[in-house]
């Protein structure tokens, strides 16, 4: 008999949870940076590097807050991005995947490592 948690899906959701907080720690870091002492080639650039990483920042906390519940909502066999995972702000009850907030934090963090090799000295 399998141990609890150790199916495929299951694995491949940790795998993405350890890389969403690495990516996510690097952005701070990142952003840490950029805000406290890089130097630019214009103050409008330093701004975009600082909002593109800022918002990297906040979708990967939302893409850790919804890993645990696709693991608990999660019932077929299908991909762990699929899993229409359900919650509730406030009084509304609210649907998203995986792909709805990782993919802007890994775009927003591309676009963020491109703007600050683009703009420093």
């Amino acid at each position: 008999m399998s141990e609890p948690g150790s199916d495929k899906l299951t694995k491949a959701l940790n795998f993405f949870k350890d890389w969403s907080n690495y990516l996510l720690v690097t952005t701070v870091a990142a952003l840490g940076w950029v805000g406290k002492g890089a130097e630019f080639s214009s103050h409008s650039l330093k701004l975009w590097c600082i909002w593109l990483f800022a918002l990297s920042v906040v979708f990967g906390i939302f893409t850790l807050a919804l890993i645990p519940l696709v693991q608990e909502q999660r019932t077929t066999q299908g991909s762990n991005y699929d899993v229409d995972a359900q919650f509730r702000v406030l009084f509304w009850t609210r649907r998203l995947r995986l792909k709805q907030v990782c993919l802007p934090q890994h775009v927003l963090f591309l676009a963020g490592i491109i703007v600050y090799a683009w703009g420093t000295k």
